[in-house]
């Protein structure tokens, strides 16, 4: 743990988070570009929509901006980062009504260098993929976006989603199992 000396670059998110608590705005750009791209990450995920996901991450930093004196610790920096990002996406979606991605609507996996062909087949099995995932229950993508993406614990999830590890693991069992079926012709 750091003791809160060094470049704000070499706090811990305890020491950042306290100062950004008190008003400190390089602290909080830390924070914000240490974990604004998992943040976005999920809530790009939950919504479809780079837009809204836009907004929904926004929205959790004003709420983290102004609710950090508040935080004592108890979970992760990061864990109650995406239950507030997690919460703003919720928020956005009431707003809006989500378009689900349609086929051929992913991000390309470029590969220049290496096989064409290989990279073809990466793009479809990303495109695949999306469509799965696009296709389970939100509580199932998201547990298994935290997980598989972004390598949180058990704990972790059922404290950003605010249910029980035992909720979780069943989340995690149903959607890898619903998974599997979709992408089985990718075996």
């Amino acid at each position: 743990m750091s003791d809160g000396s060094g470049t704000p670059e070499q706090l811990d998110d305890l020491v950042l988070a306290r100062r950004a608590g008190l008003g400190d705005r390089v602290a909080f750009g830390v924070i914000a570009r240490r974990h604004g791209p998992v943040m976005y990450r999920l809530a790009r995920r939950v919504l479809l929509d780079d837009g809204d996901a836009e907004e929904a991450v926004q929205d959790a930093l004003l709420a983290a901006w102004r609710h950090l004196g508040e935080f004592r610790g108890a979970a992760a920096l990061r864990s109650w980062l995406l239950r507030l990002t997690l919460n703003k996406a919720h928020n956005v979606r009431r707003k809006r009504r989500p378009v689900p991605l349609e086929a051929g609507q992913h991000e390309l996996v470029i590969d220049s260098v290496g096989d064409p062909a290989r990279g073809i087949i990466e793009n479809e099995l990303v495109a695949a993929l999306d469509v799965a995932l696009a296709s389970l229950p939100e509580p199932q993508r998201v547990a298994w976006l935290l997980r598989e993406v972004d390598e949180l614990t058990y704990e972790e999830i059922a404290d950003i989603m605010h249910t029980s590890r035992d909720v979780v693991r069943g989340l995690l069992h149903r959607a890898r199992r619903r998974l599997a079926e979709r992408l089985a012709a990718w075996r």
